[in-house]
């Protein structure tokens, strides 16, 4: 049972400063039964998997449709139900199918992993000092930061330090046997 989305959709969230952490509000439902709950999300680059909390599966009567050990970032492995569910992203696009695991993530109802971003375009950026990530489902282009600048990478165009010169760290050995 693969993933199911509506097609084409984005949206943009704003922060007036840094953030450290990408919140943004969703719904989530059961994939079995009706009710729809709102939910305060994480996106999180780090977790291969959504999660979601023991309060939200309660809230909407789900049922584990399997268990699994789950990864914490303490490296710790721990049982974890696992839940059959859906979510309405702030874009209005509707995921189905989601197979999110059951655990307690610090400040926030749900995890939202790289099984739901790998389904699109995910970009962040800090331009002065706020924080700005957007999210497009499915994916439409490739972003690429370096092509697409007005800034060009940073070169070396020295001359090359070759393997019996001294090498420019200052040491007085070769370069081979120093640092390169």
């Amino acid at each position: 049972m693969g993933n199911r989305t509506t097609p084409g959709l984005s949206f943009t969230a704003r922060n007036a400063s840094i953030a450290y952490a990408l919140p943004t509000n969703v719904y989530v439902e059961s994939s079995a039964e009706k009710g729809l709950i709102e939910a305060r999300a994480i996106w999180d680059t780090g977790a291969s998997c959504s999660l979601i909390t023991p309060g939200i599966a309660a809230k909407l009567n789900l049922k584990p449709i399997s268990k699994t050990m789950m990864a914490t970032p303490s490296d710790k492995s721990v049982p974890s139900n696992v839940y059959l569910i859906s979510i309405y992203l702030p874009n209005k696009a509707k995921i189905e199918y989601i197979q999110a695991l059951e655990g307690t993530p610090s400040g926030c109802d749900m995890l939202i992993g790289m099984d739901v971003i790998s389904l699109g375009d995910f970009a962040v950026t800090n331009f002065n000092g706020k924080t700005i990530f957007s999210f497009r489902i499915p994916s439409l282009a490739e972003i690429d930061f370096t092509k697409h600048s007005h800034i060009q990478p940073i070169t070396n165009d020295g001359p090359k330090t070759g393997r019996n010169d001294s090498c420019p760290c200052g040491s007085g050995k070769k370069y081979k046997r120093c640092c390169g």
